[in-house]
């Protein structure tokens, strides 16, 4: 919110870094008049390209470029050493320029997000070390943004505020969505006195948060994808924002994002069906598991600066003529593209690393993985991720405990005949209805079988025993599902059909 508030703002460019209007730019003797090379912001350094410059009463004004984010400013340089800036190096305190800043970097969207800086030039390294001093967004970007030479007027981006608006607007009902939700679970436990611990409650906090409501088609998922990778493009700029313990913080709010974007890809993946079960379920207990989530996006706070820097000094820095020719926009998602694969590709082998750890720790065997679940197969795309020490391996078969049931909201369902399911409740896009309480699965013996979804009519409990194990033979489910429809004791307790608001 406090980002979204800073880059709303309408902000005005400071006059004397608009280009003189009316003036012919110069490139004669460009890399020793406009001498910098690297701007140092955020303890990550920024390879920098001249364009141009022009000669005003307050220094040289140099129009610069970094091909491959899509960034186009303007710095003025002194003409006079000046006093070093606080975050320079001891070895250039009597070598600094005075020095001033704008650019914008172009976005995914119609629109660019704006900076201006202040710090002082280093003659010893050719590095620019500066400080932030505003920050916003305005309506321009492709080949608008690579002509634009700013103006005196009050700008900002419509586009920015509506999307990322709208984006704010659903996290909130998100989070109010799960409010409720967890409200009404922890009525039900107290209620029935069903003791659940922290990581219960944790892993069904987490599952409720989930982006996607349950049945959403990829188009809304695509949807969703948009919007989170807008939000990645604002960590993404703010790391070049912020300083000191902001910018860890920063790293951690990119890898959350990222987190939600390999989540949304893989839903996408699997809704496709383009992994067999086996391998769908192989990948999300590999990468998408709770044991693992955030271990790598903390981890990547030690290192992601170096990364962005190795990045920015590599042959990507001499890459304008590719700018050129494909056009500076589609470049970016090039440039773009590297910072979020590597990060990506870190959080990956980090969660993999541990997930393998952690299984052979927990069950001594790595079996785990590839091996069948009847829970998982019924659950399908309903949760969110998994939890590796929530399964139990026994005799060759994986078991989801009674206590990860309890932790995924998995509750069991008891109708007048006998019958047996697995309801869970339904997460919807906005409203939470009282009667969301729905029948996914049949339960038939120590297993469960999907079926078609329809509301909960019976008796709700929680599981007392644990439920998984591979599917089952169709004529032995067959025959199971016959029994339990038929057997009703004499002397049972007849079981009431009750409607889930009912019962609250």
């Amino acid at each position: 919110m406090r980002s979204y508030l800073k880059f709303m703002t309408p902000h005005k460019i400071t006059a004397m870094l608009l280009e003189p209007s009316g003036v012919e730019h110069n490139t004669t003797l460009l890399a020793s008049l406009c001498p910098i090379r690297e701007l140092y912001i955020a303890q990550v350094r920024w390879n920098i390209e001249p364009i141009y410059y022009y000669e005003i009463e307050q220094g040289r004004l140099c129009h610069f470029i970094i091909p491959q984010y899509n960034i186009h400013g303007n710095y003025l340089l002194g003409p006079r050493k000046a006093k070093a800036s606080s975050n320079t190096p001891t070895t250039c305190m009597n070598d600094t320029f005075p020095l001033e800043y704008y650019f914008y970097h172009g976005s995914i969207g119609y629109y660019a997000f704006y900076e201006e800086a202040e710090g002082t030039y280093c003659d010893l390294d050719k590095t620019a070390y500066v400080r932030v001093r505003g920050l916003g967004t305005y309506d321009i970007n492709g080949a608008n943004l690579v002509t634009d030479t700013g103006d005196d007027s009050y700008r900002k981006s419509y586009w920015y505020s509506i999307i990322c608006g709208l984006w704010l607007l659903y996290r909130f009902i998100q989070m109010k969505r799960c409010y409720v939700m967890c409200t009404r679970y922890a009525r039900r436990c107290h209620l029935t006195r069903e003791p659940i611990n922290r990581r219960m409650a944790v892993v069904y906090v987490q599952e409720n948060l989930r982006l996607t409501a349950h049945g959403a088609t990829n188009w809304h998922r695509f949807i969703m994808l948009y919007l989170v990778v807008e939000g990645l493009m604002s960590d993404l700029f703010m790391l070049i924002a912020q300083d000191g313990i902001l910018v860890k913080i920063q790293c951690i709010s990119l890898g959350y994002n990222l987190s939600g974007v390999l989540l949304l890809v893989y839903e996408i993946i699997e809704n496709m069906k383009w992994l067999s079960e086996k391998w769908r379920i192989f990948f999300k207990r590999l990468i998408f598991c709770y044991e693992a989530s955030m271990l790598g996006e903390l981890l990547s706070v030690v290192g992601l600066q170096y990364y962005i820097t190795g990045l920015n000094r590599s042959s990507l820095k001499d890459s304008k003529p590719t700018a050129l020719v494909v056009s500076y926009y589609v470049w970016s998602l090039v440039g773009h593209g590297f910072v979020v694969l590597g990060f990506v590709a870190f959080i990956i082998c980090v969660r993999t690393f541990w997930a393998i750890l952690y299984v052979r720790w927990k069950h001594k065997t790595l079996t785990v993985f590839l091996a069948p679940c009847c829970v998982d197969s019924t659950l399908a795309l309903r949760n969110k991720m998994t939890l590796l020490g929530g399964y139990r391996w026994q005799d060759g078969k994986l078991y989801y405990t009674a206590s990860t049931l309890k932790a995924f909201g998995l509750l069991r369902m008891e109708e007048e005949d006998g019958t047996a399911f697995v309801v869970q409740h339904k997460l919807h896009w906005v409203e939470v209805p009282s009667d969301n309480l729905f029948a996914i699965g049949l339960v038939v013996g120590e297993g469960v079988e999907p079926c078609g979804e329809r509301l909960c009519t019976g008796v709700v409990s929680f599981f007392e025993q644990d439920v998984g194990g591979g599917p089952t033979p169709m004529g032995i489910r067959r025959s199971l599902f016959i029994r339990g429809r038929n057997k009703i004791a004499e002397a049972q307790r007849r079981l009431s059909v009750v409607p889930t608001s009912a019962k609250k």
